[in-house]
This record gives C-alpha cells, structure tokens and sequence, in this order.
C-alpha cells in the first residue's frame, strides 16, 4: 500500500461519536466527492469514492439522524486508473434535508433552493468538528507522493519529497478549505489544474502536523523516522562530497607540483635550488599523494602546512620562469 492509501487507512479506524462531528465528517464528503442528481424534481446525492469503508461511515450517519440507509453500487465510470470505484447512493426522500444540515444548500431571499459553494461556518464551529470535517475532505481528495524508504530504480534508490495534495471541484470551497487548515496551523498554497483546484502542501513538518490532525498517528511516526533517515543520508552525503573535493583539490595540487619538479629537474636540476626547496622536491617526489599536512612531518625542518604551501609557490615559479624562458 502507499503511504496516501495507509494514512487513509488509519482516519477510517478513528472514531467519530458526537452528532455534531459526524455531520461535519458527511459533509466534508459529500462536498468533496458528491454529487447532486435531480430525478422527477427530486434531489438525490450520489457520492463517488474508491475506499468501500466510507459507505459504513455514510451508512452510520444516515442511520443514526435520518433512521434512512444508503444504497452501495460500483460505479460504471472507468478511472484513469482502473480501479474500482464505489457509487453511494443516499436516498432522495432524506437528501434535500441531508444537504440543509449538511450546510450544502439553503432557501434563499427568494424562496429558492440554492447550493452553497463554501463551508458553512456553523458546521466547523468547535475544534472537534473542525477536525472531522477535515478528515472527510483528507479521506476523499488527498493524494500523496510520498515513498518512505525509497524505491528501487535501476540499482538505485529514489527518493520523494514530502507532497501532499488536495483536489477540490470549486475555488470558493477550496479558499474556505485553505482557512479551515490555517485555522489548524496548516498553511497550504492553491493551484488551478483544468477544471480542479488544487491546494498543496510541501513541507514535512506541515504535512505530519496534518497527519496528526485527522488522527493518524502511526504515519506521523512514520513520517519522522524517514526524514531522520533523510537527514542523517544528506549528512553524510555532504560530508563524502566535502571529503571526495578535499581529495580531488589535493591531487591536483600534487600533480602541479610534480610536473613543475619534473620541469626543473630536465631543465636546471634539482640541486640547482636552494637546499630547502630541494628536500621538498625529493619528500614530495618520494610521497606524491600526501596533503600538505603530511608533508611537514616528512621534512628535516620544523615547518607549519602554511609555510610548506610557500616554498611549493617558489618552485611553481621556477618552473614557469623556466618554461617562460625556453618559449
């Protein structure tokens, strides 16, 4: 399973006892994934999911506050991706009432039946059915790119950021959703994507403060045990990046080094340097892939890795005067 589908999984074992947090919860899915379907003038809701358990919960709520049940078809929509899909039917004798106190629907000024497109703040007043009605919304439209562990790919392994997202079918219930989650310490950012609105969340420590507000608990752990591990791979990354330059900086050093000893030695010989500049020639000819470091404790005099880089400067000069020269 992935982590989306885990995380899903942990929200549906969560119990959801008040009246009041119930309806937030039907709300928030009927509002993210339902939809309204007039027969004989007559509205029914039809609610479109791919997790069977949410049927329970639609089930539960409908039993206990309407004493109505809902009907559980599979949907003949073919997905992108081929699964299965459910088709929760709720039925029309009770779906108009469901969706006034839902806080979906309202008479207006003008005695209409109208749809409203946000979130009534009466249905998120307390904290606990703000919560619920996230965790409805959390169950219908979230989707994740997370890997924990990484995947394997070629011998290698890949690795995913921390992206969760939620698409939702209109921009003033995604502003309104974006709130709700502000209102949780959630900050979220809002995309277009064809007829959808998307508002994303990019951060490890905002995705786990959401985890931990609809509930699921062991993805938070699981979550942070990753980006441990993530972090303690990046250290260590970087620490062999810094270690591989080091080196590399170190045989190009050297190799400077010898071909302007090579150049000096063809050319006016060593023994035509000063006695200094002719034992670190040797010492370095003798040890061509010591740092510097190493090479103060190879000379006969005491000498800091400052002082050794000086007189290498020395003989570099030669070495071009010389070529300078013979051009």
């Amino acid at each position: 399973m992935s982590f989306a589908s885990d995380a899903k999984q942990e929200v549906l074992e969560t119990k959801c006892d008040n009246e009041c947090c119930k309806l937030a919860l039907l709300s928030a899915i009927i509002h993210s994934s339902g939809e309204l379907v007039i027969h004989n003038s007559e509205p029914s809701i039809h609610i479109k999911t791919d997790i069977q358990k949410i049927y329970e919960i639609v089930n539960d709520t409908l039993s206990r506050l309407y004493g109505e049940y809902a009907e559980l078809t599979l949907d003949d929509d073919i997905n992108i991706n081929k699964s299965v899909r459910y088709l929760i039917l709720i039925p029309s004798t009770i779906s108009k009432q469901v969706l006034f106190d839902c806080g979906l629907a309202r008479i207006n000024q003008e005695g209409a039946f109208e749809l409203i497109h946000g979130i009534d703040e009466h249905i998120v007043e307390s904290d606990c059915c703000a919560k619920a009605y996230i965790k409805g919304v959390f169950l219908t439209s979230m989707t994740a790119n997370i890997v924990l562990g990484g995947e394997e790919k070629n011998k290698r392994k890949i690795f995913s950021g921390y992206h969760i997202e939620f698409v939702l079918n209109n921009e003033t219930f995604a502003d309104d959703f974006s709130s709700l989650l502000f209102s949780q310490g959630i900050s979220s950012k809002k995309s277009k994507r064809k007829k959808s609105f998307v508002l994303y969340i990019k951060e490890a420590e905002q995705v786990s403060d959401l985890l931990a507000t609809v509930g699921a608990f062991k993805s938070v752990l699981n979550l942070q045990s990753e980006m441990a591990i993530r972090d303690v791979r990046n250290n260590i990354n970087r620490q062999n990046n810094c270690i591989n330059a080091n080196i590399s900086k170190t045989v190009n050093a050297s190799i400077k080094q010898l071909n302007a000893i090579e150049k000096i030695e063809k050319t006016i010989g060593i023994e035509a340097l000063p006695q200094q500049l002719q034992e670190l020639c040797l010492v370095r000819l003798a040890n061509p892939e010591e740092t510097l470091s190493n090479l103060t404790k190879l000379v006969s005099t005491p000498i800091t890795k400052s002082g050794i880089n000086h007189k290498f400067q020395k003989i570099l000069k030669i070495a071009d005067d010389i070529h300078y020269e013979e051009e």
